[in-house]
């Protein structure tokens, strides 16, 4: 349990996924998916992407490696323009891309960004300046971004000696321990809800932060976790496109329509929750698919864990952005995703 009387992401989904009224899940979309996935695996294709970006944040050896992730997905939320001509982009990238851009140029500039002490009393025009773009277009809920630095800053500086790099130790190598840490310390990665009078909870940032910390560290020193297998995928906005694509899960017409017609959908909404919670649903019986699948073969490899399955699913989605088109993605706006 991570949180008293909120069920996990996992319960959560499933919860969710058995009520949902405007999204289903599909045995074949699944089954299809699966077939991908094992071709991937079999072609030594489903590792952690290598995205080329290399250049756009410090290496693991870095002495402030673990507050650089941590900053990085503290901001991390609501990139989604409503056209290509506002998208806030930075040195060419876009996105989440963008962000880490924006901030490694920061530390080449010379700003103490991963010092809580610098970014718990950062001002609009310094915060401004660090994330600004290759155009007018701003980033989306930039008076929210200063707030959580804000919000993070001062709690690691009450709680835990200005560094993220105490609460990784206070898991002491469990992945489920840190999330714990994370959503009952940082009101700004509890992303939680009331789904049909229950409690639910998705922590798309709070968990995609401890799966970074795996992948940044290649699953070693700050990055080892003995439990990272009992992470979810990362509830956003693009994967569920992914699983639209594939036919894994389905919308309403009422809802396809509202998402055709670039319709927002309000945080914590019934119909938000259910393609966020369906989606990590899905990703878990895709992950027990492929387990039977890789068995069933009598070949030696490793299941991916959801975390990884949720770097492929990312992945694709940019490889095949043309093809993802004509799939309409929920916008939302808010901090969670």
């Amino acid at each position: 349990m991570v949180r008293s009387g909120i069920l996990p992401p996992a319960e959560s989904s499933k919860f969710i996924s058995e009520r949902a009224e405007n999204v289903k899940i599909h045995e074949d979309g699944l089954d299809k998916l699966c077939q991908e996935m094992f071709s991937a695996i079999k072609d030594n294709k489903l590792q952690i992407p290598d995205t080329g970006t290399d250049a756009i944040h410090p290496n693991k050896d870095h002495p402030r490696a673990v507050d650089w992730v941590f900053v990085v997905d503290t901001l991390n939320f609501c990139f989604w323009s409503q056209s290509k001509e506002e998208q806030w982009t930075v040195n060419g990238h876009t996105g989440y891309f963008a962000l880490e851009a924006a901030l490694h140029r920061a530390i080449q500039e010379g700003h103490d960004i991963t010092n809580p002490e610098y970014y718990s009393k950062i001002t609009e025009e310094q915060l401004t300046h660090i994330l600004r773009g290759d155009t007018s277009a701003k980033i989306p809920l930039f008076k929210e971004r200063v707030s959580v630095l804000h919000e993070v800053g001062n709690i690691l500086i009450e709680k835990y000696d200005g560094t993220f790099e105490k609460c990784v130790k206070e898991a002491n190598k469990s992945a489920i321990k840190l999330l714990e840490i994370v959503v009952n310390n940082f009101p700004c990665f509890r992303d939680e809800g009331v789904y049909k009078n229950q409690r639910v909870s998705l922590y798309k940032r709070a968990q995609i932060l401890v799966a970074d910390l795996w992948n940044f560290f290649d699953g070693t020193g700050w990055g080892e976790f003995n439990d990272i297998d009992k992470i979810t995928m990362f509830a956003d906005y693009r994967v569920p496109q992914v699983l639209v694509y594939f036919g894994v899960i389905s919308y309403s017409d009422e809802l396809m329509d509202k998402l055709s017609k670039d319709n927002l959908l309000v945080s914590g909404s019934e119909e938000e929750i259910e393609i966020r919670g369906c989606s990590i649903h899905a990703v878990e019986l895709l992950k027990l698919k492929l387990s039977q699948l890789i068995k069933k073969s009598g070949q030696n490899f490793d299941v991916p864990n959801s975390s990884l399955i949720d770097y492929y699913l990312w992945c694709y989605r940019r490889k095949h952005a043309k093809e993802m088109e004509k799939i309409p993605y929920h916008k939302t706006l808010g901090i969670f995703y």
